[in-house]
């Protein structure tokens, strides 16, 4: 049975924790942003109370829908809300697909990497996952970039899988982890993930 009520983590430059209403403007600044969505498959919010309500249904309500805790990223020298990392899906029991998304003011520091990094182990460690999913549009070379970073493991390509925004189909790449690739063993064990425990 996986353990979804999420702690909070925190590293030196981010912490990862529950969203909260307060978070509507710093969430409204990046999912308004045509930039930042370009490659997501959710609405444009046009509107503060779109945002609300977003927050309110999808990332509050995780444990309800019996997926783990949504992590608002937070930047801890400014205080502010930067993006999400969450699991999104569940499939089979013990698997795992995980999205995220970050304002374009912070992008090119390593932070979304950052950010999986600290949910990886989390993951496997605490919630009890067993394999760990991830995918992107194959014209998104930043987050192409993130993924690499972390470890994942590319595993094949879906040819033409989604129409984009701007009219093209785009082709997936996915990727993925398990509790006993070596990977794991080497960078995301237990002890990484109570390195990032809040104390």
């Amino acid at each position: 049975m996986l353990k979804l009520d999420l702690p909070v983590l925190e590293s030196d430059r981010l912490i990862l924790r529950p969203f909260r209403l307060e978070d509507a403007n710093d969430m409204f600044e990046y999912a308004s942003d045509l930039d930042v969505l370009k490659y997501l498959w959710w609405e444009v919010h046009s509107s503060i109370e779109t945002t609300i309500n977003s927050i309110e249904t999808r990332f509050m309500t995780s444990n309800e829908r019996n997926l783990p805790t949504a992590y608002a990223i937070e930047v801890k020298k400014d205080h502010k809300m930067i993006g999400s990392i969450d699991v999104h899906t569940v499939l089979f029991g013990d698997v795992g697909v995980i999205g995220y998304v970050i304002n374009k003011n912070y992008w090119g520091q390593g932070l979304v990497t950052e950010a999986l990094e600290m949910l990886i182990p989390t993951l496997f460690h605490y919630s009890g996952f067993y394999r760990l999913e991830i995918n992107h549009c194959a014209d998104n070379i930043g987050s192409q970039k993130v993924i690499h970073k972390a470890g994942f493991i590319e595993e094949g390509r879906f040819r033409k899988r989604r129409t984009e925004r701007d009219g093209h189909r785009g082709d997936y790449i996915f990727y993925g982890l398990c509790l006993d690739d070596d990977i794991v063993k080497e960078r995301y064990t237990k002890e990484n993930y109570e390195k990032y425990l809040r104390k």
